[in-house]
């Protein structure tokens, strides 16, 4: 079975939907994992994470973490 994310491309701007086999191989690791996507937009790889649809880049994608200001 599959799931379908959507994630903001950060080069163009554009929505990017992506899908991802829910079923996870033996041994692989947390579901709450970054994976790499390669992205339609811009044809770059993208760190998005398999559970939020979140880039690993984007603010308050990582627990901890806050935005800094330039």
């Amino acid at each position: 079975m599959q799931r379908q994310i959507l994630f903001r491309c950060p080069r163009t701007g554009t929505n990017v939907e992506h899908r991802f086999d829910d079923e996870r191989p033996e041994g692989a690791g947390p579901a709450d994992s970054y994976v790499p996507v390669r992205c339609p937009a811009c044809m770059s790889l993208h760190f998005v994470n398999s559970t939020t649809g979140r880039l690993l880049n984007e603010p308050g994608a990582q627990p901890g973490s806050t935005p800094r200001s330039a």
